[in-house]
């Protein structure tokens, strides 16, 4: 069973696909120049591999995690949950805030939607133990002029969030 569908609208993920899925994932290999399953890589997931992605947007705490979504964040990921047997559509850092009150066993995930991506992105992930920072920013190659700019960062007493005030003061310069 495929855990990617690419689309017009972007490239989907089930949320029933595992960690070890998801850094394994051929599609997501090239997706983002393998963002996410490079950040799988850095970390030891021995007792994590089954964990599914509808899990891991639950949970926070532990690194490959919280790594994990930043991640996300950066690539602007979409978030489908069924409440009251409607599906509605979350933006993650939207979802992140409300999860807690969205429990998986009452409110389901179905996809995770990552918008499509425009050409002369640029994708990093690094970490100075115990902090993760993924930043994602598109540079126009005649003008160079950055668009696009997203940093996310993790760490101990630091949920996974986007770096909003510093993206805008770094956009279109």
């Amino acid at each position: 069973m495929s855990i990617t569908l690419v689309r017009p609208d972007g490239l989907h993920l089930t949320t029933k696909a595992t960690l070890a899925q998801l850094a394994q994932d051929q599609i997501l290999q090239e997706f983002a120049d393998g963002l996410i399953p490079k950040i799988l890589a850095h970390f030891d997931l021995a007792g994590e591999t089954a964990t599914t992605l509808a899990e891991a947007l639950h949970r926070t705490g532990l690194p490959a995690i919280d790594a994990l979504l930043t991640g996300l964040l950066v690539l602007d990921a979409e978030v489908n949950a069924v409440i009251d047997d409607e599906t509605r559509v979350f933006p993650l850092p939207g979802f992140l805030t409300y999860r807690a009150r969205l429990p998986l066993d009452q409110f389901p995930l179905n996809l995770m939607r990552l918008p499509p991506l425009n050409a002369g992105g640029h994708y990093r992930f690094t970490v100075t133990e115990p902090y993760c920072c993924t930043v994602r920013l598109d540079l126009h190659p005649e003008l160079m002029v950055t668009g696009h700019v997203r940093l996310a960062a993790a760490g101990p007493n630091l949920p996974p969030h986007r770096l909003t005030l510093i993206e805008a003061r770094l956009d279109r310069k």
